[in-house]
């Protein structure tokens, strides 16, 4: 069975990007608070999803990762948005304010 010449390409840059970025944490050029950030499992589908949507002629495997990724992230995106959600009240009623006052009549 051949593999496809998308797959081969998609494949392909995914062990590149993931075999530098080994190469680079070996090395410790990135400073550790970044690199755990970076080699969270949690982030590897995301990573991978984002290669497959750019490079892939299927996009439908690259939404897939990118939805189980943010399935791994989804309680940080949680308690990020609960932390947002206290200033889009605010933020609602000054654009408001702002387009009453500067909409042309």
């Amino acid at each position: 069975m051949a593999i496809k010449k998308d797959n081969r390409l998609a494949w392909g840059i995914t062990l590149l990007v993931f075999g530098t970025l080994f190469l680079i944490r070996q090395l410790h050029i990135i400073p550790p608070q970044i690199s755990d950030y970076i080699f969270d499992f949690k982030n590897y589908p995301v990573i991978i999803g984002i290669i497959f949507l750019i490079f892939h002629a299927n996009k439908n495997i690259g939404i897939v990762l990118i939805a189980l990724g943010l399935l791994f992230r989804l309680s940080d995106i949680i308690q990020f948005t609960r932390h947002i959600s206290d200033f889009i009240w605010p933020v609602l009623l000054i654009v408001a304010g702002a387009v009453l006052v500067f909409k042309k009549k």
